[in-house]
C-alpha cells in the first residue's frame, strides 16, 4: 500500500482533476518521473442514455502520456481508465478524460506549453526541448490549434432585428423598416 501522504503530494502536485496519483517511480537512467494515476470515482456517465453506472467491464491503461516536465525531469503518466458496461442500454464505453490531449500521447496543458514555445520559437526548438519527435511534435501544435479554434456550429448568435438600415437613419429615428 503506498504511502497516503506521498500520495496526496503527488495528487496535489499534478492537480489532474478526478485522478490520484498510485505509483511513482523515478528513471535514474533518463531523469523522468513516471506516474500512475487512477480515477478517484469509478463511476463513469453512459454517453447513450447519459445514466450512471458502477459496472466496470475491463480497465484499460495508457502509457507514455507526456506531461510537463517537473524541475529537471520529463513526467511521463501511466493513466488507468475503465471501460464501463451499462446496465440500462446494455452498451459499453470508455468515459472521456479532459485532461488527454485527443489523438497525442500528452496532456492538453503540455501541448499549451508547446503552442507557446513553438509562438515564440519553432517546431524544431520545442521538439527538442520536450524530447518529441519533429514531426510529431507538429501534428500534435496543429491537432490542438485547430481544437483551440471556435465551433461555429455552437457560436450563438442572436436574431436578426434589422437588414439593410444605415446607421444615420437610425440615429435620427427615421428608421422606416421597422415592423
Amino acid at each position: 500500500m503506498p504511502d497516503e501522504s506521498v500520495s496526496k503530494f503527488w495528487t496535489d502536485l499534478l492537480h489532474l482533476p478526478g485522478f490520484a496519483v498510485v505509483h511513482v517511480r523515478e528513471d535514474e537512467v533518463c531523469p523522468r518521473y513516471v506516474i500512475t494515476v487512477v480515477p478517484e470515482h469509478p463511476v463513469g456517465v453512459c454517453p447513450h442514455c447519459h445514466r450512471v453506472t458502477e459496472t466496470v467491464k475491463q480497465r484499460r491503461t495508457r502509457d507514455g502520456i507526456l506531461d510537463l516536465p517537473i524541475g529537471s525531469h520529463a513526467v511521463e503518466l501511466t493513466v488507468r481508465v475503465g471501460q464501463f458496461e451499462c446496465p440500462h442500454c446494455d452498451r459499453c464505453f470508455t468515459p472521456p478524460i479532459e485532461f488527454l490531449a485527443e489523438g497525442a500521447h500528452g496532456t492538453e496543458r503540455l501541448l499549451g506549453r508547446v503552442a507557446e514555445l513553438i509562438r515564440h520559437s519553432d517546431v524544431s526548438n520545442a521538439a527538442r526541448f520536450f524530447g518529441v519527435a519533429e514531426k510529431t511534435l507538429e501534428g500534435w501544435y496543429y491537432d490542438y490549434v485547430a481544437r483551440q479554434q471556435p465551433d461555429p456550429d455552437r457560436t450563438p448568435t442572436g436574431p436578426i432585428r434589422r437588414i439593410g438600415i444605415d446607421e444615420l437613419s437610425l440615429k435620427n429615428g427615421t428608421d422606416s423598416s421597422s415592423p
